[in-house]
């Protein structure tokens, strides 16, 4: 009796150990993360539907300036998913001098990997309280190079002017940024009063 109740204890115990192990594995498995992204879809293609809420990139450039990125949502280009197009984008650049500039577009778009095409209407504002309007920026992700598509206007304390073309560029490998306006530029300068009389 007690060596058949043994030998029916060796068959039933792995049986039991198996039923448990197959029941925490099916049944305690915490949601898919790949479900969890804010993805909004609106038909059958999910390559020209899916859509990502919410965008959010921050990293730095190879000279260590402060980049974010930011969009009101996101969605894939075209079929092989290699670029994205953003909607209600914002780039943020932070100067190692603290300086920061900020610009907006209607709309974004990734392109080879290391390009933003900023199209639509585009905003570039500095801290040092100067604005340029301009129709398109063609960007790199990784380092601070931005140049205009079209005519730019820009104002700020004491002058406005226009300019065929804007680039933005790091000065010879440094941290340090400048704004290059070229083709025809014209500048209207305003000098600010003291306010003493």
């Amino acid at each position: 009796m007690y060596s058949r109740l043994i030998a029916w204890l060796k068959i039933l115990l792995p049986l039991g150990a198996l039923v448990l192990l197959s029941t925490i594995f099916l049944y305690s498995r915490g949601p898919d993360p790949i479900a969890t992204l804010p993805v909004l879809t609106g038909g059958a293609d999910p390559t020209r539907t899916e859509q990502i809420g919410s965008p959010f990139y921050a990293g730095t450039t190879e000279n260590g300036q402060g980049l974010t990125l930011a969009a009101r949502q996101a969605r894939f280009s075209n079929p092989e998913n290699t670029g994205m197009v953003a909607d209600d984008l914002r780039a943020i650049i932070d100067v190692s001098d603290g300086n920061r500039i900020v610009i907006d577009a209607t709309l974004g778009q990734t392109e080879d990997g290391d390009r933003l095409l900023l199209r639509d209407g585009v905003t570039l504002e500095s801290s040092s309280g100067y604005t340029v309007r301009t129709n398109g920026l063609d960007a790199a992700i990784d380092r601070i190079e931005i140049e205009s598509t079209s005519e730019v206007d820009a104002d700020g304390p004491g002058l406005t002017l226009s300019a065929g073309k804007l680039r933005v560029e790091e000065i010879g490998g440094t941290s340090d940024i400048q704004l290059l306006f070229t083709d025809g530029v014209k500048l209207i300068y305003m000098p600010q009063q003291d306010g003493a009389e």
